[in-house]
């Protein structure tokens, strides 16, 4: 990067450096412009570069933007690491022996590359509290790594990377109430114009179910559906009749678009299942075998794909975490209980920790402190680590991974945006493709039984 830094790069991670007076950006991965969807990744980072300006106003610049990337922006002698919105693309940092500072995609790299040495005590914790089991949405808690020494940084953060030290840069400021109306047309612009920036780019396949994610995207997807794959995994908890293979092939067959199913072997083996559990510590059992239907049976025909897929939106949609009944701001322990880590001392102070340096941004911002920290936390914990373990096979794209859509989403009021009717979602999915709400969302498993038994009794039209 300079005299100081060297960086190396996978050969199929896309790297894009520009520079303008004095001052470099890198960008590791990929970056989408809803605004200006023909725009490639130098494009948009020659535009952010287009004049100086102070470090948080160039963060500021990739509020609107989508993707999944890490990037290094070089000023005044200084290199400041930050990532995508949800931190998807991970960024990790420690010191070697000799005290050189290195910044990698995973813990597991870095521990490679410098020798750090499992936590094998504190890992042992976790697991005993039931934090790690494989069967899980597990992830390790704060800005822990499963090795000594090693750190990862959290979403809405920046790294000084000679230092390490780790700055809070959103929210600064409150975060406005936003009219359902406008709010709509706001975030229907935005998700289309990511995915007709994406389609400009890659052959994309929809993963789609019969849930509210999958459906706005199919909704924003109207215009270049005729150029996306679709697919559902066949889990094997999924019976043939099941809401998540029965309703997008039917929504799908009206629209004459093609629904792939792919089957998910419960015990698969080779090599996909190999470098997960060679590399991850524990890798998640059910990415694992996704990933390894994925490579044996692709979306797409000739095995060229990029994934369209709906996470991060339950941000706004209210956490999964179970809260306390009329809770608040949330306490260390209360987090600990909520993420199945309750009984670990080690979680319970990350959490801590977390709680002390998110509280004047909370105050500041207004943002839930449950919602921020399902962000923080399980987005970009869980998440992140599901979306590494999925680059074996695949790149995905996130269009809901903009901190601007995130932020116009958590303006709107939570009595329209949460369970149970999630209302805003529907209204979003009704402009852009109102035909999408003929069929259910996410119906109860009932409700399969119950049509069987008044096709029987009742008249078919």
């Amino acid at each position: 990067m300079d005299d100081r830094w060297q960086l190396v790069v996978h050969p199929d991670l896309p790297c894009t450096r520009v520079d303008a007076d004095s001052r470099s950006l890198l960008l590791l991965g990929f970056v989408l412009d809803p605004r200006h969807p023909e725009r490639g990744d130098r494009a948009i980072l020659e535009e952010v570069m287009r004049r100086p300006r102070p470090l948080r106003d160039l963060l500021r610049q990739f509020d609107p933007l989508a993707g999944r990337w890490a990037a290094f922006y070089l000023a005044e002698g200084r290199v400041t690491a930050f990532h995508d919105a949800a931190g998807l693309r991970q960024i990790h940092h420690c010191r070697d022996r000799d005290g050189a500072v290195w910044v990698g995609s995973g813990a597991g790299l870095l521990a490679r590359v410098t020798g750090a040495p499992a936590d094998a005590s504190r890992r042992e914790e976790l697991q005993r509290a039931g934090g790690l089991a494989p069967e899980t949405n597990h992830f390790w808690p704060g800005t822990a790594s499963p090795f000594v020494g090693i750190d990862r940084l959290l979403p809405n953060h920046h790294l000084d990377v000679a230092s390490r030290e780790v700055t809070r840069f959103w929210p600064d400021a409150r975060i406005r109430p936003v009219d359902r109306t406008k709010a709509v047309a706001t975030c229907g612009a935005m998700l289309t114009g990511t995915v007709s920036a994406a389609v400009a780019r890659y052959p994309l396949a929809l993963a789609i179910t019969s849930g509210v994610d999958s459906r706005i995207l199919l909704a924003a997807s109207r215009e270049h559906r005729d150029r996306l794959g679709f697919y559902t995994l066949k889990k094997t908890s999924l019976a043939a009749r099941s809401a998540d293979l029965r309703i997008p092939r039917r929504m799908l067959r009206r629209a004459g678009l093609r629904h792939k199913v792919i089957a998910v072997d419960p015990a698969p083996d080779g090599e996909v299942v190999d470098v997960l559990q060679s590399t991850f510590h524990p890798p998640h059992a059910s990415p694992t075998r996704s990933a390894s239907a994925l490579s044996a049976d692709p979306p797409i025909a000739g095995g060229e794909w990029v994934t369209l897929n709906g996470n991060v939106c339950e941000i706004a949609r209210g956490s999964y975490l179970v809260r306390p009944p009329g809770s608040g701001s949330p306490d260390p322990h209360q987090l600990g209980d909520a993420t199945g880590m309750g009984s670990s001392a080690f979680a319970v102070r990350q959490f801590g920790l977390w709680c002390e340096g998110s509280a004047a941004a909370i105050e500041a911002s207004g943002i839930d402190p449950w919602d921020l920290f399902y962000w923080e936390q399980k987005m970009g914990g869980w998440l992140a680590d599901v979306r590494a373990e999925f680059d074996v096979v695949e790149e995905g794209v996130t269009p809901f991974n903009s901190r601007s859509l995130i932020e116009c989403m958590l303006g709107v009021d939570p009595d329209l945006r949460c369970a149970p009717d999630y209302l805003f979602f529907r209204d979003l999915i009704e402009d852009l493709w109102p035909e999408l709400l003929r069929y259910p969302i996410n119906p109860p498993a009932g409700s399969t039984v119950l049509r069987k038994r008044l096709r029987k009794i009742l008249p078919v039209p």
